[in-house]
C-alpha cells in the first residue's frame, strides 16, 4: 500500500475496517474499541471523529493505529493501549502487572461515596491497585482522609502518580505490604470506611476469564481460593476488628456470591447489609454497617 494510498483514509473508513477485524478475533465491543483507539491517535472525543468525518489521516497517524488495533485484535487490554482507565469524570494511569479496574469498580465508589461518614473521616482502603476507589472518594470528599495498601510495590507507586495528578497527595498516603498485619494495626485507628476491590475470583474459574484479564492482570489480584471468598473474610474480620462503631464496610464482589456473603457477615457484628447492583443488575457490591453495640 502506498503513502498516497494512507493518505485517503478517513475515520469513517478506518472504524469500519478495525471494526470487523476486531469482531472476527472475538474483542467484545469492537466498534467502541475502534473509536477510541483512533479518538486516542488524533487526540480527540468520539464526537469529533464523526465530525470531522472526512479528515484523511497521515502515514504516522495511521501506522500508529493499525498497531494499536493490531495489538487490541490479539486481546491486550484497552486500557494498557491507551494507558488510562477512566471512572466517572476521573482519569488515571495504568500500567501492565497491575490490576486494571473495570466499569463495574463505578457501583463500589457510587455506595461508598454515598455513605454517611462523619467529617474527617478515616478510609482504609485494602488493595489499591491503581488508587481509583480511594482516590475518588478523596475527589468527592475533601474532608475525607485515606490509608492505602497493596503488596504490589509497582501498584502503590502508580496509586502516588494518580495521587499526585488529581492534587490529592495532602490526603492520601499508600503503603507497601499486608493491612491485615499486626504491625499495620496502627494505621488502622480512628477509621470509618474500609473499602476494598478484593480479589474474589474462585480457583476453578480461571477457564471463563477473557484473555485481556488473564493474560494481563496479576493472579493475586484475580483469585482467592477455592470459592472465591477468602480475602473477603480476612477483610471482614479484620473491618470487624478495627472499624469505629457505626463505621462502614464496603467491598466488591461476584455476581454468585452474594448469598454467601450475606450469611458471613450475618456472623459478625452487621446491620443494614445491603448488595448494590451493576447496570446489568447483576449483584456487584456489598455495604454493611458495624453496630454501635459490639
Amino acid at each position: 500500500m502506498t503513502a498516497e494510498r494512507f493518505l485517503r483514509w478517513t475515520p469513517l473508513d478506518l472504524i469500519r475496517v478495525s471494526t470487523e477485524y476486531l469482531a472476527d478475533r472475538g474483542v467484545p465491543q469492537p466498534r467502541l474499541d475502534a473509536e477510541l483507539l483512533l479518538a486516542h491517535v488524533l487526540d480527540m472525543d468520539r464526537l469529533h471523529l464523526y465530525l470531522e468525518h472526512e479528515r484523511p489521516l497521515v502515514a504516522d497517524e495511521l501506522d500508529r493505529y493499525r498497531e494499536l488495533i493490531r495489538r487490541r485484535g490479539r486481546r491486550e487490554p484497552l486500557q494498557l493501549l491507551v494507558g488510562s482507565v477512566q471512572l466517572h469524570d476521573l482519569h488515571f494511569e495504568v500500567a501492565e502487572g497491575v490490576f486494571i479496574p473495570r466499569p463495574e469498580t463505578e457501583v463500589l465508589i457510587e455506595a461508598a461515596a454515598g455513605l454517611p461518614l462523619p467529617e474527617g473521616a478515616l478510609v482504609v482502603e485494602v488493595g489499591v491497585g491503581v488508587g481509583c476507589v480511594g482516590l475518588s472518594l478523596l475527589h468527592r470528599r475533601p474532608d475525607l482522609r485515606l490509608v492505602g495498601w497493596d503488596l504490589s510495590p509497582r501498584a502503590v507507586e502508580l496509586s502516588r502518580r494518580n495521587a499526585e495528578r488529581l492534587g490529592l497527595t495532602d490526603r492520601a498516603e499508600f503503603l507497601v505490604g499486608d493491612a491485615f498485619l499486626e504491625e499495620a494495626a496502627a494505621r488502622w485507628e480512628g477509621c470509618g470506611l474500609v473499602v476494598s476491590n478484593p480479589p474474589y475470583v474462585a480457583l476453578g474459574e480461571r477457564e471463563r476469564l477473557q484473555p485481556e484479564v488473564i493474560e494481563h492482570d496479576p493472579p493475586e489480584a484475580l483469585f482467592s481460593g477455592e470459592d472465591g471468598l477468602d480475602a473477603i473474610r480476612a477483610l471482614s474480620r479484620h473491618a470487624e476488628r478495627h472499624l469505629v462503631g457505626g463505621g462502614w464496610l464496603a467491598f466488591e464482589h461476584g455476581e454468585s456470591q452474594e448469598e454467601k456473603i450475606g450469611e458471613l457477615l450475618a456472623r459478625g457484628p452487621w446491620e443494614g447489609v445491603l448488595c448494590r447492583r451493576d447496570l446489568a443488575e447483576r449483584p456487584r457490591v456489598t455495604i454493611a454497617r458495624r453496630s454501635q453495640r459490639s
